[in-house]
């Protein structure tokens, strides 16, 4: 943590990102992260390669968060949070490729490949959220009640509303430190969780009805695809939850969630999750036999080829993993 103040004391200017698909450890992180800069008396911009999600939109300042890269102007440095691989920001990368700033990488991702030229990784942290929670204490910069609100919801949803084992007795004292500024935990749970369209609801419908599980119920898997979006007229990204249908069923050891992806043809997005009992799959290792990673318990990758081939590809690799053959 002292390498990565040391880094944002000699700088002026930062280019913000975090990894694609935004959900609200990314959002939230950055959001809190810009503030903490200014504080400092510093500027600072966000940039993501992809649009803040409809459901997340209510947070204080999302509407500063952008993914016009090429409004793009200079920076002494970039910040890459919650991200284990510079590739996970899309399309913000090659930006920061084509420049000599150097990179502060902040994460918590067991599979983090410390691809910045100062890396601050924290497996053990509930989130990007907690991380930037600590440095506003170290540097001493005042949190408002916005900021709260911002790590508050990036906690909250990496840790799954505190039911993943990412949550230990710290992650509960911060977050009851963050409810002291005000916030409405029921309220806040309400905006992020309770708040679905028609649409999204008739595609959980769609969504439901694919759910397969192997012959064994260890392996159960789901799918959106394109034309589900299509006929819904949903938000892909409400579709963030829908895993967790399918790791609910009893007996299941790994659950998958296979997503055609919007902008590119043959382009598959992948979540794993895994339950944490006695003889816990570790999905960061499926994940990174597909060139992705993150967590024990909760990795993701992106692998090309169709629905139909990618299924039947990595199904088969989770099978050989439960097999003990890989």
């Amino acid at each position: 943590m002292q390498e990565v103040i040391e880094a944002i004391k000699k700088g002026s200017r930062f280019l913000i990102t975090a990894h694609v698909n935004l959900e609200g450890d990314a959002l939230g992180s950055q959001l809190a992260m810009k503030e903490l800069l200014m504080g400092m008396g510093k500027e600072a911009f966000i940039l993501d390669s992809d649009p803040v999600p409809e459901h997340y939109r209510f947070l204080p300042k999302a509407a500063e968060v952008s993914d016009k890269l090429d409004r793009t102007g200079a920076f002494d440095a970039a910040i890459v949070l919650d991200c284990p691989t510079l590739n996970r920001t899309g399309r913000v990368k090659d930006i920061i490729k084509a420049r000599t700033a150097p990179v502060i990488n902040i994460d918590h991702h067991v599979s983090n490949e410390k691809f910045g030229d100062v890396n601050w990784v924290e497996p053990n942290a509930s989130s990007a959220g907690e991380m930037v929670f600590r440095l506003f204490k170290e540097m001493g910069v005042k949190m408002t009640k916005e900021v709260a609100l911002s790590l508050y919801i990036a906690i909250l949803t990496d840790t799954g509303s505190f039911n993943y084992d990412n949550t230990s007795s710290v992650t509960h004292e911060i977050a009851g430190e963050l409810l002291g500024y005000g916030l409405d935990p029921a309220l806040v749970s309400e905006s992020v969780y309770e708040r679905r369209s028609v649409e999204d609801i008739n595609l959980l419908g769609l969504v439901l009805a694919t759910i397969r599980v192997n012959e064994k119920g260890t392996i159960a898997h789901l799918e959106v695809t394109k034309d589900m979006l299509d006929k819904t007229g949903a938000d892909l990204a409400k579709s963030e939850g829908l895993i967790n249908f399918a790791r609910s069923i009893n007996g299941v050891k790994v659950a998958v969630l296979f997503k055609e992806d919007e902008k590119e043809k043959n382009k598959i997005n992948i979540s794993f999750r895994s339950k944490g009992n006695g003889d816990t799959i570790d999905v960061n290792r499926i994940a990174s036999l597909f060139g992705g990673g993150g967590h024990t318990r909760a990795s993701g990758c992106i692998v090309t080829g169709s629905l139909k081939e990618v299924k039947k590809k990595v199904l088969s690799k989770i099978e050989e993993v439960l097999n003990n053959k890989v």
